[in-house]
């Protein structure tokens, strides 16, 4: 354990879901399944002005295009924890710290290839263009949740990574900014003598920030209960549609795992689920 933060990963790989059993068809192309008209900022933007855009809709990245809506970068709530860390003038258009290399789908593209990008890349979502212009979003929710209403026949414990990142509720918040940031991880459990009594994510951490006008000095007390909230979870018993069902119904992208004592034992996400979907 350092400063608070426990670093224990462990995973089964048993299980694998067809993409047909959710009406999918592996040749049909991308752009019959993305969201139309997604949310994006401009690469003259401030950054402050996409930190308000990333709140109010509640999306974790935001494709960052040209007015001529050519797609040039993404920006991640991480990467925006991160320009906080390094003193970043938020002030400054989002172009001074969005990422450059995007990996994007074209809207031509079959979804078998772009279940491979999720894959490959890992990351949670995909910008898709056409020429170059920005003309849709898919996200590995977007295809995980499509298959809530499957009863997989496959325990959650199969597919969950066991003994899962997390952090203890004396913590603070600035070193759990700085060790999300480090890890790239988005999401920790918040664990008391064993016990699971909350979660904390990127979007909390942002969501304050935001709350506090990014004044460093409000940072040094306790993640918990300043970030105290209720927290859903599931047990490892439960079949992996019922998961799902949980993320679709309190809207969240992981769960934590507990027994009946509310003791840790691991962390489902919509990540873990999409790496057995073939």
């Amino acid at each position: 354990m350092v400063n608070g933060f426990v670093k224990v990963v462990g995973k089964n790989w048993s299980m694998s879901i067809e993409l047909s059993r959710a009406g999918f068809d592996r040749r049909q192309k991308v752009i019959e399944l993305v969201e139309k008209n997604p949310v994006y900022c401009y690469e003259e933007d401030s950054i402050l002005s996409v930190i308000d855009k990333i709140i109010e809709k509640g999306h974790r990245r935001l494709p960052v295009v040209t007015k001529s809506k050519k797609l040039v970068g993404i920006i991640t709530t991480m990467d925006i924890l991160g320009a906080f860390l390094r003193n970043h003038d938020f002030k400054e258009p989002i172009s001074s710290i969005m990422n450059r290399e995007v990996i994007f789908c074209d809207a031509e593209e079959i979804l078998g290839n772009v279940l491979l990008k999720f894959k490959f890349s890992r990351r949670g979502g995909l910008p898709i263009v056409k020429n170059g212009v920005l003309v849709g979003m898919i996200s590995e929710r977007d295809l995980v949740r499509r298959f809530a209403s499957l009863e997989f026949g496959v325990k959650v414990e199969e597919v969950m990574t066991k003994k899962p990142f997390y952090v203890n509720s004396k913590i603070s918040i600035i070193d759990v900014l700085k060790i999300m940031v480090n890890t790239g991880y988005r999401r920790f459990p918040v664990v008391e003598n064993g016990k699971l009594v909350g979660i904390v994510t990127s979007a909390d951490l942002l969501s304050y920030l935001r709350e506090i006008n990014f004044n460093p000095s409000l940072l040094s007390i306790q993640i918990f209960p300043k970030f105290e909230k209720e927290v859903y979870y599931v047990k490892k018993e439960m079949d992996v549609s019922e998961a799902i069902k949980e993320m679709i119904k309190h809207d969240v992208g992981g769960l934590p795992v507990v027994d009946d004592e509310k003791n840790l034992e691991g962390i489902i996400t919509e990540r873990d689920i999409l790496e057995e979907i073939i």
